[in-house]
Formats: C-alpha cells, sequence, structure tokens
C-alpha cells in the first residue's frame, strides 16, 4: 500500500511536511511530537486514503475491459465454430 503506485503518498509527503515545519515554526512542540506528526502523514494517511477511496487507476472488476482478451483465448483454442 505504501509504494509509488499509491496516488496520495506524494501529497500526503507534501503536507506532512508542511505541518511538520508549520509545527516547528508556529509552536514550541517537541521534537517527537513534530516527527510523529510527520510519520502520520507520511506513512497511515496514504494507506488510509487508499483502502477509503480505492486506487482508481484500475478496473474494480477483474473481468471489466478483458473482452479481447477473451477473444484471443477463444482463438487460441481453435473454437472458430462451424465452417
Amino acid at each position: 500500500m505504501l509504494d509509488a503506485g499509491n496516488p496520495y503518498v506524494l501529497p500526503s509527503v507534501l503536507v506532512g511536511a508542511a505541518v511538520y515545519l508549520g509545527l516547528t515554526v508556529a509552536t514550541d512542540a517537541s521534537l517527537p511530537i513534530r516527527v510523529g506528526a510527520l510519520l502520520v502523514f507520511v506513512a497511515v494517511v496514504p494507506v488510509v486514503l487508499n483502502r477509503l477511496l480505492g486506487d482508481r487507476g484500475e478496473p474494480s472488476d477483474p473481468g471489466d475491459g478483458d473482452e479481447s482478451a477473451a477473444a484471443t483465448a477463444r482463438e487460441d483454442a481453435g473454437d472458430d465454430g462451424p465452417r
């Protein structure tokens, strides 16, 4: 889930960096609190968003868009029908 194929990783890393810098500048938060906030945005948020919203790049049904593959499989099997 936490890989380059997850479309939510880069935005979460950028938001996490902004939150870290914001906590550093605006508050007197300790280092473990700032690093914890960064880790939440970098490691947890992309995984949760990917689970909730799903990967929109792939079809949800394995049979979607496979008509050409099924036709090729029939041709390879020699199922041409009566001649």
